[in-house]
């Protein structure tokens, strides 16, 4: 079991490359508590590594900048709790993707989410993620996580999560910023990454992005919230 196991694993990591593509946003340092550890997969595409949040057993919430429709894509993640000492595991192949409606790569304003139906529902190491209906607001601090580089050489693929702090809110867009010098730093792989505020629960409030000048950019899930609800319905239809 163990070798097929480590077979699923580098299979995994091969086919997502560790730079280059839009899949980029913000990590830290700290490699992420057990708890989300249990929220968060890594999304493997054509494009690269990115992140997502898991909504239900066999639905995932990602950036739509990281998928397309019609390629292959399948999401990974880890299936031991504590310290990661292997890489993701292979989980499942993607079955269906639906992006935004309104999303367009060319125009930066758009809504940057895609939700992905898987072909087979994770194992219950992995627990879906509570939607909070609040648009954060500045001053907030947040806890972002994504399977993006820990540093520039970093060939590990691991999940890390770091604490931010909304800078600005506005028209369904919220902008995050480090709390100390060394809390954030761009990495290709943190794209679709969530973003949680943590008072009491864990509760999803935002997706990363995108990142300029040290600001991590998220679309603000309360914004989308009727849609993201919507489309879950219809993909779990029978």
């Amino acid at each position: 079991m163990r070798n097929a196991n480590q077979a699923s694993s580098l299979a995994l990591v091969i086919c997502l490359p560790l730079s280059g593509g839009p899949a980029s946003a913000l990590v830290g340092a700290d490699v992420a508590a057990p708890a989300v550890q249990r929220f968060t997969v890594i999304v493997a595409g054509a494009k690269g590594r990115c992140s997502g949040v898991v909504l239900a057993p066999d639905i995932v919430l990602t950036a739509a900048h990281c998928v397309k429709r019609g390629e292959r894509v399948r999401v990974g993640g880890n299936l031991d709790g504590g310290y990661q000492t292997l890489p993701p595991s292979l989980l499942s192949p993607v079955a269906e993707i639906v992006q935004h409606p309104l999303y367009t790569s060319k125009d930066s304003g758009s809504p940057d989410l895609a939700i992905l139906k898987l072909a087979k529902p994770l194992s219950d190491r992995f627990i879906p993620a509570v939607l909070n209906p609040r648009v954060p607001n500045p001053g907030d601090d947040l806890i972002v996580a994504g399977y993006g580089k820990g540093a520039a050489r970093d060939s590990e693929v691991v999940l890390r999560m770091v604490l931010q702090r909304v800078s600005q809110s506005f028209r369904g867009w919220v902008v995050l910023t480090g709390v100390s010098e060394n809390a954030a730093g761009a990495a290709p792989g943190d794209s679709g990454g969530p973003v949680f505020a943590y008072r009491g629960m864990h509760s999803l409030v935002g997706l990363m992005v995108g990142v300029s000048e040290k600001r991590t950019k998220a679309v603000a899930v309360a914004s989308h919230y009727d849609w993201i609800r919507e489309t879950m319905r219809k993909l779990s239809a029978p």
